[in-house]
């Protein structure tokens, strides 16, 4: 027993790149850049006087409509980011650590599970930032990429 194959769309629904003459039309993926919603305004702020605030996602660029210097400039800044986020999670590891070794009372278990989740939405925000550039770059370079047709 098999399926019936599905009816072709009748009349002329063929995507613009196909009826100009393109080989291959746009694929359409779910989910690329997953949950884009930012984070509560809590995980990135100092929390505890630890002094570790959290860098500011770059702007997503429209790789459609980018230039080849805005593209180069949203890998640089996703570059920027990633080392700024390292830092950021480090800074909070370290502030942990010294109120484990200095303080005269036990750390609270408050503190680390919040303290925890602040490196676990940088990590999410790092995924983030990289998908963000790599759809920017896949989109440039199929749709916007400045190079003449030929």
């Amino acid at each position: 027993m098999r399926a019936a194959p599905e009816p072709k769309p009748s009349g002329s629904v063929l995507p613009a790149r196909v009826a100009a003459g393109k080989a291959f039309a746009p694929v359409c993926k779910a989910n690329e850049l997953g949950d884009t919603r930012p984070d509560p305004a809590w995980v990135g702020a100092s929390f505890e006087h630890d002094n570790c605030w959290a860098p500011r996602l770059p702007a997503p660029l429209n790789g459609a409509t980018a230039s080849r210097e805005q593209i180069v400039a949203g890998m640089a800044a996703e570059k920027k980011y990633l080392a700024m986020s390292d830092a950021y999670q480090k800074c909070i590891g370290d502030f942990v650590v010294f109120r484990k070794t200095r303080a005269k009372k036990p750390v609270s278990a408050a503190l680390i599970l919040i303290e925890t989740h602040r490196i676990l939405a940088a990590e999410k925000n790092e995924q983030r930032a990289a998908n963000q550039i790599k759809v920017a770059i896949n989109a440039f370079n199929e749709y916007g990429s400045e190079c003449p047709d030929h």
